[in-house]
């Protein structure tokens, strides 16, 4: 009778590490398939990616450039309001990039009583496409303070706002 009972827990208990072994198999099958998705979709997405960040970074340091030009391009506050703006265009990280600035300008007393130009110029930068840049293709857009006395160069910058739109 032992033995009779030995070879029904044998036929009961048959399959039972086949279908272990299948199920750990489709698990890791799953993981794998998985993991391999992550990885595809990463590296499809690090082209764009990368397109944008050099895009960022080239009208970054075209603004910075845009900047230092206008801070010492004119030495009188009056001349300088008096501009209507201007335009650069230049090539970093394999991107050519367009900055167009205008001009805010205000006249505030100090408090020794000095009358100091208030020159605010709103730079925007944008991928070059031979025009100006519009609303909508605008990369960095930074408005600049540049506090001056009557004569001579700015004696402060001041970022009031930068904002990286795309």
């Amino acid at each position: 009778m032992s033995t009779r009972r030995a070879s029904e827990r044998q036929t009961r208990d048959a399959g039972a590490a086949l279908i272990l072994a299948i199920g750990f198999v489709v698990m890791i099958g799953a993981i794998s398939a998985g993991l391999a998705g992550l990885v595809t979709s990463s590296l499809n997405n690090r082209g764009s990616l990368e397109l944008v960040r050099d895009r960022q970074y080239a009208a970054d340091g075209a603004t910075e450039e845009a900047i230092s030009q206008v801070r010492y391009a004119v030495g009188s506050p009056v001349v300088a309001c008096g501009l209507p703006g201007g335009s650069i265009v230049d090539t970093l990280n394999g991107v050519t990039i367009r900055v167009d600035w205008h001009n805010a300008c205000e006249v505030v007393a100090v408090a020794d009583g000095t009358v100091v130009a208030q020159r605010d110029v709103v730079f925007a930068a944008c991928v070059d496409t031979g025009a100006a840049c519009a609303n909508v293709d605008v990369i960095v857009r930074a408005q600049v303070n540049f506090a001056q006395a009557s004569s001579g160069p700015a004696t402060r910058t001041n970022v009031q706002s930068w904002s990286v739109n795309r």
